[in-house]
């Protein structure tokens, strides 16, 4: 996708190419730039400042980005926690399961080395302050419930998949009440300023700068000087957008181009200078609806998550110098449809009437499945009896946490996205499915129960007939405005995987520049299981961090002259 006027990432100008470094007036200087100082940004910062290297990292706004806003779930295998729940998990075990999901998006080689260092990489973590403990939640949740430490995360109950590696719990959450994605962040950006790593916020990087050589050197940014008006505008706006103004796309991207204003209107122009690389962790491109467009046009109406720093600007600024990218049309899309449990033991169908994925899968293959359906088009389909006694489920209870998250949304489903028809097929007919497949379906799943077999593998236990009418439909539909379905977009900037340099569209290393997280193709472009970015985003984030640093101790100033 070309640059142009219309996207939410046009701000970045096409590289600017100098013949004489010497001659741009460098106001900072450092071995490392690191652009974008969430999850991956501040792993690679602290990686590289650990080595010896000399670490600028600057963010558009206060940094933490999309990780700051997550649940704080870490993916990883072979792991003490585990031990202490009982269950005797290995590193070859999770390469297993993640093969089996994520097919071949890296080399086989990459994959077994990020599951062999899950757990080194989860000490690291606890040597910069976080914790993770082993109490193990069983049950079906997008989320582990209050007091849980570890759960199953992904589709390891599946018997598509037990069948391919032995089922156990990998989901650890960061140590903490609630979400702890900030926890996550805002514990290594502490251990990073104690490193010494340099932090500049509220700085916008929208030019790379590469040499006569074509080695990118450093970075132009417009910045916004602490505590001035425009600084004080530019926090404001982005904290009330973190706060609730994501959730509604049209506010997030008006505030957006108020954001822009503010740093055209005020930002001081200036250029950094990295040594030895410029690291690009600016996060995905979910806030930038014409990438989204041009890339994976089926998830267009979907409900883009994480903040509106996710704008694609890393994809672009590796495309000014001539970047390969990888996975675009990969989009993780949550389709969520428990708590309760009654949705669950109901039915998902798609316009034809027919079942598509087990209603009990994880709500990441749920929403993948669903996403491949004629017009992205899906419901849920239960019986009255179950659609009254769903609300036990999603009444708010003392103490309860996560309760906007999940179980609000569901009962705003009961009370106003519930289609009602006496029978299948009039139901069918109100919301535009076949009535003869619905009822031919239903006839099957029933059958199935009743034979103790159910064609998608949905579990004994949430297997219910469905019984009499009326009957109830939910629109969970990709693209449905009253159940938003959350999207995260995975693929980036095509790297090597040994060293998180990027390649050109020849696959060779562009000199000087590198790229973590969710602006790079990795572990989840394949396959997003929960957890999984943030243990890239770990994964990927040293691994560039540890490559720069190694071209600083051996003195040289190309990060492709030494082996």
């Amino acid at each position: 996708m070309m640059n142009n006027d219309n996207h939410a990432a046009a701000y970045v100008q096409p590289a600017l190419r100098v013949e004489d470094e010497n001659a741009i007036d460098w106001v900072e200087t450092a071995d490392v730039v690191v652009v974008g100082y969430g999850g991956a940004g501040v792993c690679a910062a602290l990686e590289a400042r650990e080595a010896g290297a000399d670490v600028l990292a600057v963010d558009r706004f206060e940094g933490g980005g999309a990780t700051t806003l997550s649940g704080g779930i870490y993916y990883g295998g072979g792991t003490p926690w585990q031990k202490e729940a009982g269950y005797d998990d290995t590193p070859e075990e999770m390469f297993r399961y993640l093969k089996a999901e994520i097919g071949d998006v890296v080399r086989d080689q990459t994959l077994h080395r990020f599951c062999e260092q899950s757990y080194p990489n989860m000490q690291w973590l606890q040597r910069h302050g976080l914790d993770f403990g082993g109490r193990v939640y069983e049950g079906k949740r997008s989320f582990p419930p209050k007091g849980y430490d570890l759960y199953y995360s992904g589709n390891e109950f599946s018997p598509a998949f037990t069948n391919v590696a032995r089922c156990a719990p990998r989901g650890h959450k960061v140590k903490g009440p609630g979400y702890t994605g900030d926890t996550f962040y805002n514990t290594l950006k502490e251990s990073a300023l104690k490193a010494g790593v340099r932090f500049r916020a509220h700085t916008l990087v929208d030019r790379l700068v590469v040499d006569a050589h074509n080695r990118v050197i450093g970075v132009e940014v417009l910045q916004l000087e602490p505590n001035s008006e425009g600084f004080r505008q530019h926090l404001k706006i982005i904290r009330k957008v973190n706060r609730y103004q994501r959730f509604i796309e049209k506010s997030a991207m008006n505030a957006a181009q108020k954001i822009r204003a503010i740093e055209q209107a005020h930002g001081k122009r200036k250029y950094l200078r990295a040594r030895h690389g410029v690291i690009l962790t600016t996060g995905s491109f979910a806030f930038n609806k014409e990438m989204l467009c041009h890339y994976a046009p089926k998830f267009k109406d979907a409900m883009p998550l994480g903040t509106i720093s996710c704008d694609g600007s890393g994809v672009v600024l590796g495309q000014s110098v001539g970047a390969a990218l990888g996975r675009m049309d990969s989009v993780t899309a949550w389709r969520s449809i428990s708590p309760p449990v009654q949705f669950v033991q109901g039915i998902v169908i798609n316009k034809e009437g027919r079942r598509f994925a087990a209603e009990d899968a994880y709500l990441g293959r749920l929403g993948h499945e669903m996403a491949q359906q004629t017009d992205q088009r899906a419901w849920v389909i239960i019986d009255s009896h179950a659609y009254w006694t769903s609300y036990q489920d999603t009444i708010p209870r003392a103490g309860e946490e996560g309760y906007l998250e999940f179980k609000g949304p569901l009962l705003m489903n009961l009370l106003f996205n519930a289609v009602r028809g006496s029978s299948l097929a009039k139901l069918a007919e109100k919301i535009g499915a076949d009535p003869e497949g619905l009822e031919a379906e239903v006839a099957q799943y029933n059958a199935g129960i009743e034979n103790g077999l159910d064609r998608l593998d949905k579990k004994p236990a949430n297997c219910r007939p469905i019984g009499k009418g009326p009957y109830y439909a939910i629109d969970i539909s990709v693209g449905s405005k009253k159940f938003n379905c959350p999207i995260i977009p995975m693929g980036g900037l095509r790297v090597d995987e040994d060293s998180g340099q990027v390649l050109a569209e020849d696959d060779q290393p562009i000199d000087g520049l590198y790229a973590a997280g969710r602006a790079a193709v990795g572990i989840p472009s394949g396959f997003y299981v929960s957890g999984s970015s943030i243990a890239d985003c770990v994964f990927s984030g040293r691994r560039a961090g540890h490559t720069v640093a190694r071209f600083v101790r051996a003195g040289n100033g190309s990060s492709t002259e030494v082996a």
